[in-house]
């Protein structure tokens, strides 16, 4: 009943008071439903819509007139221990800015809306992972003193929630804080990702399917390191889950 009055109460507001999309600014007449964040239909289409043709390898859309047999220009060369992506779209356009604005911000309103984007317009390829629980990639203790929220983790929960799989933060952890990766290349990120995370209770994920979380992939770095570990660990494979999909840089 109370979801059903928030429900009322937003649609009541959204007359009375009407807003300007978050992404482009113009007046919304009518948001986009479900999603926390007040859209525009345009932006709306754009976040949520469907992917034709992705690389089997890293997710990433492949345009109207590609096949999955081409080789991909996001991830060519590149070898990934994790067996899957899944991911809304490029880190670009709508996603981009709603995205970069959202992770930062003091709510998660943005993030949270761009989670359930996920959740709602991948369910199918999700479904598919058949993942027995899902993992975000955990922040370090000091950046959460810095940050408002984990975006990664807000993804999971979403997921977890729409997908009806068991979440679990307290399993892989970021044992040291890693320097910033912007302008590193994909050798220097592979070092600096190598031991940044622990394992804890083990044996809960002992031959499980998991579903690894992040806000962005660029290279696989910090994937494929969470994806080792949690391998080593007793992992039965590794599948992974973004928002955006970041173009390749060369090494």
């Amino acid at each position: 009943m109370s979801g059903l009055i928030r429900q009322w109460a937003r649609q009541m507001m959204d007359v009375l008071l009407p807003s300007n999309c978050v992404v482009c600014d113009r007046l919304v007449e009518q948001p986009v439903a479900d999603l926390p964040a007040t859209l525009c239909g345009d932006c709306g289409d754009e976040l949520m819509s469907p992917i034709v043709v992705a690389c089997p390898q890293c997710g990433a859309p492949l345009g109207p007139h590609a096949t999955s047999a081409n080789k991909c220009p996001h991830c060519r060369g590149r070898k990934f221990r994790f067996r899957s992506v899944t991911c809304l779209g490029m880190y670009q356009g709508a996603l981009k800015k709603l995205l970069v604005s959202g992770k930062w911000a003091s709510s998660s309103a943005n993030v949270r809306s761009l989670a359930i984007a996920l959740a709602l317009a991948r369910a199918d390829a999700l479904a598919k992972v058949a993942a027995d629980r899902v993992i975000a990639i955990p922040q370090h203790w000091s950046r959460r003193l810095v940050r408002n929220f984990n975006a990664a983790a807000l993804v999971a929960t979403e997921i977890a929630a729409t997908s009806k799989c068991g979440s679990d933060s307290g399993i892989l952890i970021r044992s040291r804080k890693t320097q910033a990766q912007k302008r590193a290349s994909l050798s220097e990120r592979t070092a600096i990702q190598q031991g940044s995370f622990t394992i804890r209770n083990a044996h809960l994920i002992q031959g499980e399917r998991i579903l690894l979380v992040d806000d962005v992939l660029t290279t696989g770095a910090t994937c494929n390191e969470a994806t080792r570990m949690l391998r080593d660990a007793g992992a039965k494979e590794c599948h992974v889950a973004v928002l955006a999909r970041v173009s390749a840089r060369a090494d």
